[in-house]
């Protein structure tokens, strides 16, 4: 009888271990290498990979102006929040069996998307080298999937993806969209970080076709002479447009104006404030009957 009972309680044991083990196991997400595809989209707007995983996704690596190499994973019916996975790079299967991480960045989960930002480079660089990338998921309820690239014909649209990111906008709409030029006391001289944000409004003129008016409004702070301070902000405001005309910005897109010190946007008081109110403001105006193409907008946060 003793024995018996031994013996059932090392079988529910052993089952119990099975279970758990079984329970444990991550699902592989892959598409089989003859149906897999690694397409490549991209303007002076933006640029993309994208590689479907089939029955659970879509693998990005996305370039926008500005803004740093973004890899993220759209799912299909897997939603997080308030959650990180690691994506690795590993090398393919006939290139080292024991699939050791190359390089690893954590995924931020935000509903069925997850995005990461940093250590993002070698996943382009893995393309070129024909590795692998995997994303390593353990959902709310402890359930784990692995999911896997299949590398195949990769290098193609790696280098395309290159080239394509050397072509970039130097700063995206969202950034250009509203800028403040601030000066020293009693001065109108541009600086060179006015110079790079005016080369990249010219840049951004020639590629966005919807905007169809350039705003600039000169201001000075309320040290000194009132009217001196009106003829110090409209030098201020000229300054800028005589830049962006030299540029090869048409002069019928510019509205100029100057304000004096009418229009403070901190107290003259303290020096930090009088330093913000020596100040050109430059806006951009969109047009929503002509936009960028729907390729672009994507890429492009609309006025």
């Amino acid at each position: 009888m003793k024995k018996s009972v031994y013996i059932l309680i090392c079988l529910i044991f052993i089952c119990t271990n099975i279970t758990n083990n079984a329970l444990a196991a991550s699902v592989n997400y892959q598409t089989p290498f003859e149906k897999a595809q690694w397409l490549f989209s991209g303007d002076q707007f933006g640029c993309e990979i994208t590689h479907r995983v089939q029955s659970f996704g879509t693998l990005l690596l996305s370039a926008a102006p500005g803004e740093p190499l973004a890899l993220s994973l759209q799912a299909d019916w897997l939603s997080l929040n308030n959650a990180q996975s690691q994506a690795s790079v590993v090398s393919a299967v006939w290139q080292d069996s024991t699939h050791q991480p190359i390089a690893t960045t954590s995924l931020n989960w935000f509903g069925s998307q997850a995005i990461s930002l940093k250590n993002t480079a070698p996943f382009l660089e893995a393309l070129e080298q024909g590795r692998t990338w995997q994303v390593a998921i353990t959902s709310a309820d402890n359930s784990q999937y692995l999911i896997n690239a299949s590398p195949v014909s990769t290098q193609a649209v790696a280098n395309q993806f290159r080239l394509c990111r050397q072509q970039l906008l130097p700063k995206p709409f969202t950034y250009l969209r509203r800028l403040e030029f601030l000066f020293a006391p009693s001065s109108s001289l541009l600086n060179a970080a006015h110079e790079q944000d005016l080369y990249a409004v010219y840049r951004y003129l020639q590629a966005d076709p919807s905007i169809v008016e350039v705003l600039v409004d000169g201001h000075a702070d309320a040290s000194g002479d009132h009217l001196a301070n009106l003829v110090l902000s409209k030098e201020r405001a000229d300054e800028v447009v005589s830049r962006l005309i030299e540029l090869g910005v048409s002069p019928k897109m510019i509205q100029t104006r100057h304000h004096g010190t009418r229009t403070p946007v901190a107290s003259n008081n303290s020096t930090q404030g009088r330093e913000l109110n020596r100040r050109v403001t430059l806006r951009l105006v969109k047009s929503a009957a002509n936009s960028v193409s729907p390729a672009s907008r994507a890429q492009n946060e609309s006025f």
